[in-house]
């Protein structure tokens, strides 16, 4: 691959955190007391970086170094502010936005609640007593109720109730089956009879929901999220799905293991209530788009291969960000057209790479297929490692396709990345881009439920990710759900 010129960072977006950046009596580090911030990347990297705000639930930093490696929803670990000779904050926090303001990162962070893995501002020596400052700050805590919306507090506490009453009657069925336990197939024809009506149920105050949360200003709506999570975390954190995504044990949201579930789109869990649950997350628009996402990858593999073959030649094929790379496993699966194929897949995390391996590995010799596959683990900044430098001709690929790394990276790491790829394609190859678009009603209930921060692009917007000199043949094109959308740019023969 061939490096290119960054951009200059002029389309600056206009993201989560400067909707965020609004006046309020949140501690900010002082002239003469600099606050640092120290944390660890999914990726194992440390690093420093100059704090800007500080909220209850929230840190905005500095990272001048970083700049474009970071993506939301990924997590820091043994994330640490340190100002005025003490500890404000030590834990885990989950990055929530990135704004490239060209010469630096500007990046927010959602801080965990206290827990027993967690210093949270641990205040400075006072002489007061203690029983009136822990008072004081309960008092000041539990006033926060006041400042959200009636119609607010009424919908969580219904759809708490009404799930909590689900659970319960889940419970006495369970408890009343034969001791030998009930068949797959009965426990299947019970979830897809109560299943419908308790989605659409809770799809009902979901909408609702969603209305509320969009119409609130931007400084009350961590207010708002605390006060959901403490009434839900318990009844859809024990699915499995929710259990994953919201913990991110491999640091990052999207992971093969969530993508995996997508696909199956079975009932997953220990109990009923837990495999309802499983099923409700399996039913939204992220999940529904993300489907439909793998079907069209599908389609692009055939129709790319099949161009390239009609020319005899073997299509080269690039997936960056490949996770469970299901859309391949399918194409091996499915046609002896993946003869005439040969694969390369990058992605940033060693487990991914080698589950995928033994899947791919699995389905040439089901199937009898001899398609070439080579893995590369490589992080984003590594790719970018390579936008900065010229080291020969850049490998051509026929196909080169991203899908999903696009809704964590920043406008100006998306140029660089395209511009960079646009390079390895020959004339007449096809690069696919995927991203999300906030078109459906699901964005805040992912982000207070489950920690799962994306980077929203429209048509407008994802064509604004396209350099100039890349923009002969493009077009965007949408799956049905219109949630996620796919940017296709054609080399010029």
């Amino acid at each position: 691959m061939s490096p290119v010129i960054q951009s200059n960072g002029r389309d600056r977006p206009v993201g989560p955190l400067e909707r965020k950046a609004v006046p309020s009596r949140a501690a900010t580090p002082s002239a003469t007391s600099p606050t640092e911030v120290t944390f660890q990347t999914a990726e194992g990297v440390d690093c420093h970086a100059r704090l800007s705000r500080l909220t209850r639930h929230t840190a905005t930093f500095e990272a001048g170094p970083l700049a474009g490696t970071l993506r939301t929803s990924e997590v820091l670990s043994h994330f640490k502010i340190t100002g005025d000779r003490r500890v404000l904050y030590f834990g885990r926090a989950v990055v929530s936005s990135v704004v490239d303001t060209g010469g630096s990162l500007v990046a927010e962070a959602k801080l965990e609640g206290p827990g027993s893995d967690t210093a949270f501002f641990k205040p400075p020596p006072s002489s007061a007593p203690l029983a009136a400052a822990t008072y004081e700050a309960f008092f000041q805590d539990w006033q926060k109720n006041y400042r959200m919306t009636a119609a607010f507090k009424v919908l969580v506490a219904d759809v708490e109730s009404y799930l909590m009453g689900v659970r319960h009657w889940l419970e006495r069925l369970e408890f009343g089956r034969h001791p030998e336990g009930e068949s797959a197939a009965e426990e299947q024809a019970l979830l897809e009879t109560v299943a419908p009506r308790i989605l659409g149920a809770f799809n009902g105050r979901h909408e609702e929901f969603e209305s509320i949360l969009a119409a609130l200003p931007p400084e009350s709506r961590d207010v708002h999220q605390e006060f959901v999570r403490r009434h839900w975390h318990k009844l859809f954190l024990g699915s499995p799905f929710g259990h994953r995504t919201y913990h991110k044990p491999l640091g990052h949201a999207g992971d093969y293991e969530m993508m995996n579930m997508i696909h199956r789109n079975q009932p997953e869990g220990r109990s009923l209530f837990e495999k309802l649950i499983h099923l409700l997350l399996m039913s939204q628009w992220p999940a529904k788009s993300v489907r439909n996402r793998i079907a069209h990858l599908g389609e692009t593999l055939i129709a790319e291969t099949a161009r390239t073959a009609r020319t005899g030649k073997i299509a080269r094929i690039l997936n960056v960000g490949c996770g469970p790379a299901r859309e391949v496993q399918t194409f091996l699966r499915s046609t002896p057209l993946s003869n005439h194929s040969a694969f390369t897949l990058v992605d940033f995390n060693e487990e991914t790479l080698a589950y995928t391996g033994r899947q791919l590995v699995e389905a040439k010799r089901e199937c009898g297929r001899h398609a070439e596959i080579r893995a590369q683990k490589m992080s984003v900044h590594e790719l970018l490692k390579r936008t900065q430098r010229r080291t020969g001709p850049a490998e051509k690929f026929d196909l080169i396709y991203c899908a999903g790394l696009f809704d964590y990276l920043a406008p100006q790491t998306c140029r660089a990345l395209i511009d960079l790829w646009y390079d390895s394609l020959p004339p007449g190859g096809l690069m696919l881009i995927a991203n999300m678009n906030d078109t459906k009603p699901f964005r805040h209930f992912i982000e207070c439920i489950l920690d799962w921060q994306l980077i929203y692009r429209d048509r407008h917007q994802l064509l604004s990710l396209v350099p100039d000199r890349c923009r002969a043949a493009t077009r965007v094109m949408a799956e049905p759900t219109s949630v996620n959308l796919f940017l296709h740019i054609r080399k010029p023969d």
